[in-house]
C-alpha cells in the first residue's frame, strides 16, 4: 500500500468514506431522540481529539490526529451548528508524506438537518475542494448542489438526490449521538445516506450491546458498541466492518474505533475532551 493512501485511510476511517451505493426509495431513518435544541446530546463550544493508530506487523504507531469540535453561528439569517472535523499526519510522518482533511458542516439547531457542507483534502499531490448546499422540500426530500473541484478532473458539478434520511460526513456523528436508544434492538440494520465527491452513499450500521471499553489515557468507560458495514476497495479489506463505541450516558460521545485495511489495522480512541454538555457517567474508572 501506497504511503498516500495508507494515511488517506486513516482519515477515512474516521469519516466512514466507505459505504455502499444508495438506491433510492422510502426508508425508516433511525431511531433518534426529540431533536430540538434543548434535548441535543451536545452544545456548541464542544471539542473532542482523537489520536488514530496503525497496527501492521512490527509496526504499532500513532501517526495522526483528528480533531471534532461544534459551535453556534448564523448562516443565511438562520441560527445553526457550525461542525468542523480536521485530520493529519503528525510531524514526524510529515517528512515522508502528508495528508490533511478538513471538513465542515453547517446544520439546524433544532431537527438537525443539513444546510451546507464542505470538504477540503490534500494526500500527497493530490487535492480536492467540494462544496455541498442542501435545499429542501416540505415532505423531507429535495437536492444537494454540488461544487466540486479536484486535481486530477479540475473544476465540475453534480445535482444528488436528498432524502428525510441524508446527511452529510460530521453531521452524522451528532444524529448518532442522539439515537433513541430504548428503540435500538440487538443486531438492528440502521441506515444513513451521505454525499462525498460526486455521488450518495448508504451506510449501515448495526447496534451489538453494550461493552465496556478501556480507553488509553482516558479510562474505562461504559459504551454502546455498533458495528459499521465496510464495503472491500482500494483501502479496506472488507473481511470485517468497522466497529465503534459511543459512550452509555447523555453525551454519546465516540470513544473507540477500529477497521481492518488492505494492509493492517487502523484504530482511533478518544485522547481528550472539553465543554461537555452532560457529566461523562459512563466513566467507570
Amino acid at each position: 500500500m501506497k504511503p498516500t493512501r495508507l494515511f488517506g485511510a486513516l482519515a477515512a476511517m474516521f469519516i466512514l468514506s466507505s459505504a455502499v451505493v444508495f438506491a433510492g426509495g422510502e426508508r425508516e431513518c433511525i431511531p433518534v431522540k426529540k431533536l430540538s435544541e434543548e434535548s441535543l446530546a451536545f452544545k456548541g463550544g464542544e471539542n473532542l481529539v482523537f489520536t488514530l493508530h496503525y497496527k501492521w506487523g512490527i509496526i504499532n504507531a500513532d501517526v495522526a490526529q483528528a480533531i471534532l469540535k461544534v459551535d453556534t453561528t448564523i448562516l443565511n439569517g438562520r441560527k445553526v451548528f457550525h461542525a468542523s472535523l480536521t485530520g493529519k499526519t503528525q510531524k514526524f510522518y510529515e517528512k515522508f508524506f502528508r495528508v490533511k482533511e478538513e471538513l465542515d458542516s453547517w446544520f439546524t439547531r433544532d431537527g438537525l438537518e443539513p444546510m451546507k457542507f464542505t470538504r477540503f483534502a490534500r494526500e500527497g499531490k493530490y487535492t480536492c475542494t467540494n462544496l455541498y448546499s442542501y435545499t429542501r422540500t416540505s415532505d423531507g426530500n429535495g437536492q444537494i448542489n454540488a461544487s466540486l473541484s479536484n486535481s486530477r478532473k479540475g473544476e465540475f458539478s453534480a445535482t444528488l438526490p436528498l432524502d428525510k434520511c441524508t446527511y452529510d460526513i460530521p453531521l452524522m456523528y451528532y444524529v448518532l449521538r442522539n439515537i433513541d436508544a430504548t428503540k435500538l434492538k440487538e443486531g438492528g440494520d440502521y441506515p444513513m445516506t451521505f454525499a462525498v465527491d460526486d455521488d450518495v452513499y448508504t451506510l449501515h450500521f448495526r447496534y451489538l450491546g453494550k461493552e465496556n471499553k478501556n480507553v488509553d489515557g482516558i479510562g474505562t468507560v461504559r459504551c454502546l458498541k455498533f458495528s459499521f458495514e465496510v464495503v472491500s476497495g482500494e483501502v479496506f479489506s472488507g473481511e470485517s466492518d468497522l466497529f465503534g463505541w459511543f459512550s452509555d450516558d447523555e453525551n454519546r460521545i465516540p470513544v473507540w474505533f477500529s477497521a481492518p485495511l488492505k494492509v493492517g489495522q487502523v484504530q482511533g480512541r478518544l485522547k481528550s475532551y472539553s465543554e461537555l454538555k452532560n457529566p461523562f457517567s459512563s466513566m467507570i474508572e
